[in-house]
């Protein structure tokens, strides 16, 4: 989820609907919404905050992260797991 940083200012109004908005968009009792990424997003290099270092963005993610990659014949849900990407398969709903 895209969480807008939180910029201090006498009014944070506009912050708290931003900040709001995006919590409704990505999270609610009805589900949650997946990234939806690219292949070449998804292992592209990003900088580390930590060192400022360069790593690919599926590294820099913990276990258990999950993307939905709009390029894909078709597209498909992909994973990480024990620090490896994984392609989820799927079947016809229901």
């Amino acid at each position: 989820m895209d969480i807008p940083t939180f910029v201090e200012m006498e009014d944070q109004t506009i912050y708290q609907q931003d900040f709001n908005q995006t919590l409704r968009n990505g999270l609610s009792d009805n589900g949650w919404t997946i990234p939806q990424l690219t292949n070449a997003q998804l292992t592209a290099n990003v900088q580390n905050e930590t060192n400022g270092s360069s790593v690919v963005l599926w590294q820099s993610m913990p276990d258990g992260t999950v993307w939905y990659i709009t390029d894909a014949t078709p597209p498909c849900y992909v994973g990480k797991i024990n620090n490896s990407l994984v392609k989820f398969t799927t079947t016809a709903y229901p």
